[in-house]
């Protein structure tokens, strides 16, 4: 770098006060948003703008420190991301340089002035290069950072979800590190794996204050209460969703459902407390791969293929000693007799099941009759329908190849 003879002349006279400017420097930055005195100390701000007006001047001078000055200002950029400051307030302090070091150098250069007219380009050159270093600094902390949180969230998620862990202390921790209410009630929407990708921006749509996570790529929401659900009829607010009566919860539960009805996503029943999430985790999880678009999938609609996947071969076994002789039948005629009893069953009124299907009352009574005789299992009686809601759901999952 070629250096004029005015230009050595400020610098020798800068460095011999650098202590008073930098004291100017520090007063004016300690006036930006993020550099008040409680985030940084003075010592710290002062320290810094020394070393950093110190280098930027000798190089300025002719020393070879590009390095140590591209070094120091990534420092910088790293250092205040964990302190808190906010990059644009850094990066106005960071362009305060130049304007410092020039007034410092006409400052001290008294009838000169003029003959620093080409030495603009190289001061700011230095500057300008001091300020992408502490950018990039700033921003490679901040990934670090983002990726530290982010493996303490999964940390904190795996304990509080797949452990079940009733630790008072951790759930402290991940109510503070989640953002997540320390009290419930709570409930948890998962996302199809066909819908992940606008899980976040669909369920904040209804619940705002949703917090969505994700847990080795599983998409989903943690919704406290009802409180600021939009578009739902009757939604209560934060001191009504928060009740812990059993109607209100009910009430409650029913809202976030009927919220979440049009997304392709599992939604659990309330959790009271942290230490019961992973219940409600996992039952959302189950229930989600039941979800299809425009419709949620609830445990009220699908708790038969939920007992029975979790029965496993004892449904297998269920299902095929009911249905051995309903599998000679025809199967016209099974898919007749099962209409009529799920359409039954869905009401428990043979003349509405009939509305539905658009026949005879009698040919319901008939039907339903017949599927009694065969499967051994009567649709009109409570228990025996029960029963065959699990049957008919494990004879449809091994046609579908589920487990």
């Amino acid at each position: 770098m070629t250096v004029s003879p005015a230009l050595r002349r400020g610098i020798r006279s800068c460095l011999a006060d650098l202590d008073e400017i930098t004291t100017l420097y520090v007063s004016q930055v300690r006036t930006l948003t993020g550099y008040v005195e409680s985030v940084i100390a003075e010592r710290d701000v002062h320290s810094t703008a020394f070393t950093t007006l110190g280098l930027m001047f000798r190089q300025l001078g002719g020393e070879r420190l590009e390095d140590e000055l591209r070094a120091h200002s990534r420092a910088i950029g790293r250092k205040r991301v964990r302190q808190g400051v906010p990059l644009e307030s850094l990066l106005r302090a960071v362009r305060m340089d130049f304007r410092f070091i020039w007034q410092a150098l006409n400052d001290r250069l008294p009838g000169e002035a003029d003959r620093l007219s080409d030495d603009v380009v190289a001061i700011w050159e230095v500057v300008e290069a001091h300020t992408t270093s502490v950018q990039s600094g700033y921003m490679l902390e901040l990934g670090q950072v983002k990726a530290e949180l982010e493996q303490e969230q999964a940390f904190l998620l795996r304990r509080l979800l797949r452990g079940g862990v009733d630790d008072s202390q951790l759930h402290v921790q991940a109510a503070e590190a989640l953002e997540i209410p320390l009290t419930g009630p709570y409930w948890v929407a998962v996302a199809h794996q066909d819908a992940a990708a606008g899980f976040a921006a669909d369920v904040q749509d209804v619940f705002p204050a949703a917090v969505c996570l994700r847990l080795d790529g599983v998409e989903f929401a943690v919704i406290a209460g009802t409180s600021g659900v939009s578009g739902v009829a009757g939604s209560s607010g934060p001191s009504s969703s928060s009740s812990s009566s059993s109607g209100r919860s009910g009430s409650s539960g029913v809202l976030v459902q009927l919220a979440l009805a049009d997304l392709q996503v599992g939604v659990s029943q309330s959790a009271a407390t942290l230490s019961s999430l992973s219940e409600m985790w996992q039952l959302a999880s189950e229930l989600a791969e039941f979800a299809v678009p425009g419709r949620a999938a609830v445990l009220a609609q699908h708790w038969p293929s939920l007992v029975v996947r979790r029965l496993g071969p004892v449904a297998s076994s269920l299902a095929a000693d009911a249905l051995r002789d309903f599998a000679l039948l025809p199967s016209s005629e099974r898919d007749l007799l099962v209409e009529a009893v799920e359409v039954y069953m869905a009401s428990g009124s043979a003349s509405k099941a009939a509305g539905v299907l658009f026949c005879h009352r009698n040919t319901i009574m008939n039907r339903l009759a017949k599927f009694a005789s065969v499967a051994g299992l009567d649709p009109t009686v409570p228990d025996d329908a029960a029963t065959i809601k699990v049957v008919l759901a494990a004879a449809r999952g091994a046609e579908e190849g589920r487990p």
